[in-house]
């Protein structure tokens, strides 16, 4: 990979392994990358011939996309070109850099054809039976995530490194005693105190055929949470991490906070971005402490996680531009309403 990076192979056919890959299906390798990063695209292609699958590259360059669509007609890609990216069974989506993005400004109508392309593929894409994402040990995964280089790079082929038959086996016990009820509270803190309604909404488990790392349980709750939630420690993206935090919750969104920073943060949000519109567990015992990184933090063990904003895409009822996490570690007890510790 670029700069030295590196993912072990054996790392590699692990992770392919456990999407649940098996003999005879068409995988397609999306790959987010320069020809300086196809090494990984590379292992991954080997790792599904291993496992008896087909695979197939499509390779999305910052530089050759920009170069495609400075010259792309409004014709260049028509409806049989998206159909052919429709027939697959699996798609494993790679990022060595964040994706979509261009390392160029193109012309406001090549860029507007361009945003049409990138919409129209992961239309077709999301119609294979697994869609896989995973992010690369990468340098410019790490500029990304604010971490420096070589604590990302260590943090993720950690995370990554884990035994997966056990991870799934928590995964599956947990959603198995958490499912036994529909309501629970959430104790934190001093007379912290958060009910939500789990109601008709499904668990999901992500143990290696969703989002890479892996390592959580998560749900939608019922649209109405209400209550308290004290951080020792709160992330909040792309505004800081702060200390001895209580967020208050009422008729399902994010009312206010005790810290003046969070609130000025809460109060540019939109009704829709303040809903509470996930619960989860970390379940990933290689994921060792809070970096500010939620990909990493809402994978570790012994720590639970609420996030604001989107949900229909695993069970909810609000649409939202944003989803983002606040990762709970420290003390706290869970427990169903009728058992309650108000």
């Amino acid at each position: 990979m670029q700069g030295g990076d590196s993912m072990d192979r054996n790392t590699v056919f692990n992770i392919t392994k456990a999407t649940g890959i098996g003999p005879g299906e068409h995988v397609l390798i999306h790959f987010w990358g320069e020809d300086s990063d196809r090494d990984a695209a590379n292992a991954f292609s080997a790792a599904v011939a291993a496992l008896g699958a087909t695979p197939f590259v499509l390779q999305q360059s910052r530089s050759a996309n920009f170069d495609l669509f400075s010259t792309a007609a409004e014709g260049s890609f028509d409806d049989a070109y998206f159909e052919a990216f429709a027939r697959f069974d699996t798609v494993l989506d790679i990022f060595a850099y964040r994706p979509i993005i261009l390392d160029r400004e193109l012309p406001p109508e090549k860029m507007s054809l361009y945003r049409r392309y990138i919409k129209n593929l992961f239309y077709a894409l999301m119609k294979a039976r697994r869609f896989v994402q995973l992010r690369l040990p990468t340098a410019a995964n790490a500029e990304e995530s604010g971490l420096d280089r070589e604590d990302y790079i260590r943090r993720m082929n950690a995370a990554y490194s884990i035994d997966l038959d056990a991870l799934k086996k928590r995964c599956t016990q947990a959603v198995r005693d958490l499912s036994a009820n529909d309501r629970y509270v959430i104790a934190t803190g001093e007379n912290c105190v958060l009910h939500l309604d789990l109601t008709g909404r499904p668990w999901h488990i992500d143990a290696g055929d969703g989002d890479w790392p892996c390592g959580e349980v998560y749900i939608a709750p019922v649209e109405n949470a209400h209550g308290r939630v004290f951080f020792e420690k709160l992330f909040v993206e792309d505004t800081g991490c702060f200390e001895n935090v209580t967020l208050e919750f009422a008729d399902g969104r994010l009312a206010s906070a005790d810290h003046s920073a969070v609130s000025k943060f809460i109060d540019a949000l939109s009704p829709a971005d303040r809903v509470l519109c996930e619960l989860g567990f970390g379940m990933n015992p290689n994921v060792g402490d809070l970096c500010g990184y939620a990909v990493l933090d809402e994978k570790m063990c012994d720590t639970f996680h609420i996030a604001i904003g989107a949900n229909t895409m695993f069970g909810g009822k609000n649409n939202s531009k944003v989803h983002m996490d606040f990762v709970h570690t420290g003390g706290f007890h869970v427990s169903p309403v009728q058992q309650a510790r108000e």
